[in-house]
């Protein structure tokens, strides 16, 4: 829940490093933050064949084409944020969802493409406009606990 609020209205790009290979996706450490979560192989268009293909010998996933691969323990480029979008489709579960999206290695339907990347930078840095850094804020509620009103 923290981590979510931490996280809202952020678009957040940070190195992470592959902890677990799944037969649809991948597992990623994210160490500044401390926090793990999936990165999904299969394609935005999900009527087509995965993306990657897990290859149970080498305990990887494999493009079609063997031009791409992940690996455990392999570094890998992430944008962390909070998906809109409730976790189920049931009403009343208003929970979002941190959603990682893989940057680096560039795969294809996977990754985020480049146009979508200057998006989401564009709008990270809008976002940011006018607001107070959370350094910022941890600065001045640390130099004033005591005016800092509790919930």
């Amino acid at each position: 829940l923290y981590t979510n609020l931490f996280f809202k209205g952020k678009t957040v790009e940070e190195p992470g490093y592959v902890t677990q290979i799944l037969q649809n996706g991948f597992s990623v450490l994210i160490p500044s933050y401390g926090i793990e979560g999936v990165v999904y192989t299969n394609s935005k268009d999900s009527s087509g064949p995965p993306a990657l293909e897990y290859v149970k010998e080498d305990h990887k996933l494999v493009s079609s084409d063997s031009s791409s691969s992940i690996e455990l323990f392999q570094r890998v480029r992430v944008i962390l944020q909070v998906d809109d979008k409730p976790v189920s489709a049931n009403v009343s579960s208003m929970r979002r969802k941190l959603s990682l999206r893989l940057i680096e290695p560039q795969i294809k339907d996977i990754s985020v493409t480049i146009d979508e990347l200057k998006l989401l930078r564009a709008a990270a840095q809008e976002s940011r406009k006018g607001k107070m850094s959370d350094d910022k804020i941890i600065e001045m509620v640390s130099k004033h606990p005591e005016e800092v009103k509790t919930i």
